[in-house]
């Protein structure tokens, strides 16, 4: 939602995104609802965990990029590529026409999912497995009576009679309550595929809802395959790859779009940078070091989270026999039954980790890349001691992501996120009192570079921007005169303590010294 409020979608999408709300064999409160976590999630961003389904957000970035200049051709497909001295040849055959033609670029961005045949044709190597199969069905049905007086996203339903094919069924609400996609798992991990009729789809899906005068709709069903598989590069040449097909993995945590729209957030200034010469193509080679690990964190942790789910699934029993077993054992007044509460809710807690993860959401670092500077004496911050799966770290580091605080211009003006003032493709930096020389600093460097800008604000009393709360003067890690320089996309790319001895010129000369190690010009 950072990225999508940094190009000016958010409050346009927060009218099509459905309200977020939080048995039956347990509930849980979801992203960012519980009320003892509810501070931590306001904290870490200005924006809001958003219930908006693909399907819902493409359409907005297809017309707001198309505005934008992009063009967009449906029904095609990558059939091969050549790289040149100078750019790539594509070639790509239209579906609806027959028809094969080429494609020149300076640059080809592979974001072509799972079955990337990009990286397949780069022969860049993809470690990990495919676990097992799955299947999706879209559907529409009226369910309100059942689920509106307990809202949920995400309701499992595990029924000990159903198919070995779909043995426990996943409502994932689209719309509330009446479009969803339910997605049905295997009992077993042997990965085998089936194509089961319509009507088996229909028999499967009124004996999960449990009410079969309920009129169905099925708008899509399709196979799909869990995979535990990160690719070894993001980067071969001039082939940059993004999103699922360097990284896959099944859709527990929810971190499928919106890792991918943080990849391109990564990508897009650069290549942006590099295509108006403002940077060398050496910055195009930070794209593997910063994102590749944090796409292998965030497929350890789905897959850890799917292993929650089936540990779930394994204690309540998908047999009716294994079943009976275990409802008998959570009613038993007896120390069993009592040991079988506990694993049962030990089992639900668990999953707390997939649906209250702040911090695997929010903790992208990337320090030690050659797009960061670190000032010599300047210390990484400790958080040994933190929960990184839930809690966020909060830092000005070189590397770290800005932290979110409130400012305002003055006590008659709308508080607006630091964040507002960064990014839209320009760096930024903050100062504060007695700082203006890293402004004057700021003027002199975009003056000199036709077209490239970096922007600068002083924080503090009487300065542009007040710090509402107290809040940056206590995560800036540096003093009044020092200064904070943000990437567009949100990272801090350097910071120094204080304000140079030199005065200006010496401002003048640090700062073009830093934006020219991190552009490579």
């Amino acid at each position: 939602m950072e990225v999508l409020r940094d190009a000016g979608l958010e409050h346009r999408l927060t009218t099509i995104a459905s309200p977020a709300h939080g048995e039956e064999y347990g509930r849980l409160w979801a992203w960012g609802n519980k009320p003892s976590q509810k501070g931590d999630y306001e904290v870490a961003s200005p924006c809001v965990m958003s219930d908006l389904p693909q399907s819902f957000l493409e359409p907005v970035l297809v017309e707001e990029a198309s505005k934008l200049g992009a063009e967009f051709r449906f029904n095609t497909e990558f059939v091969e590529l050549k790289e040149t001295r100078d750019g790539v040849i594509t070639t790509v055959y239209d579906r609806a026409t027959g028809e094969t033609y080429d494609i020149k670029a300076s640059y080809l961005v592979g974001a072509d999912g799972g079955r990337s045949k990009v990286i397949e044709s780069l022969g860049i190597e993809i470690d990990g497995q495919q676990l097992n199969t799955a299947f999706n069905v879209h559907i529409k049905a009226e369910l309100s009576k059942y689920i509106a007086h307990r809202p949920g996203s995400l309701n499992w339903i595990l029924n000990p009679d159903a198919p070995d094919w779909s043995a426990v069924g996943n409502f994932r609400m689209v719309r509330p309550w009446n479009e969803f996609v339910v997605s049905m798992h295997p009992s077993s991990k042997d990965g085998r595929s089936f194509d089961p009729s319509k009507e088996a789809i229909l028999e499967r899906l009124y004996q999960m809802i449990g009410d079969k005068t309920v009129p169905i709709e099925i708008l899509s069903a399709f196979q799909w395959t869990i995979n535990d598989q990160v690719a070894r590069s993001w980067q071969k040449g001039r082939v940059l790859c993004i999103g699922d097909a360097t990284h896959r993995h099944p859709p527990i945590n929810g971190l499928g779009s919106n890792t991918c729209l943080s990849d391109a957030f990564n990508l897009a200034w650069k290549l942006a940078y590099v295509l108006n010469d403002w940077a060398t193509p050496i910055l195009l080679d930070t794209l593997t070091t910063e994102r590749k690990p944090v796409g292998d964190a965030i497929v350890r942790r789905a897959n850890k989270g799917m292993e929650m789910h089936r540990r779930l699934w394994d204690i309540i029993g998908l047999t009716p026999d294994a079943r009976q077993k275990a409802v008998s054992l959570l009613e038993a007044p007896t120390p069993e039954g009592t040991e079988m509460r506990l694993e049962w809710r030990k089992a639900l807690e668990a999953t707390d980790d997939e649906v209250q993860a702040l911090g695997i959401q929010m903790n992208q670092v990337y320090t030690g890349s050659r797009a960061t500077v670190v000032e010599v004496g300047d210390q990484a911050p400790d958080f040994s001691k933190l929960n990184l799966l839930k809690q966020v770290m909060v830092s000005t580091f070189p590397g770290y992501h800005l932290p979110h605080i409130w400012l305002a211009a003055n006590s008659q003006s709308e508080r607006i996120s630091i964040l507002d003032l960064a990014g839209s493709g320009k760096f930024t930096l903050f100062t504060g009192i007695g700082g203006g020389v890293w402004l004057e600093a700021a003027k002199h460097f975009s003056c000199h570079r036709t077209g490239l800008e970096v922007k600068g604000y002083t924080i503090g009393f009487r300065c542009d921007y007040m710090d509402c709360y107290r809040d940056w003067e206590g995560v800036r890690g540096v003093g009044d005169t020092g200064v904070v320089l943000v990437r567009p996309d949100h990272f801090v790319a350097w910071r120094c303590q204080s304000a140079p001895n030199g005065g200006e010129q010496e401002a003048v000369t640090r700062l073009g010294a830093v934006m020219s190690e991190i552009l490579g010009i």
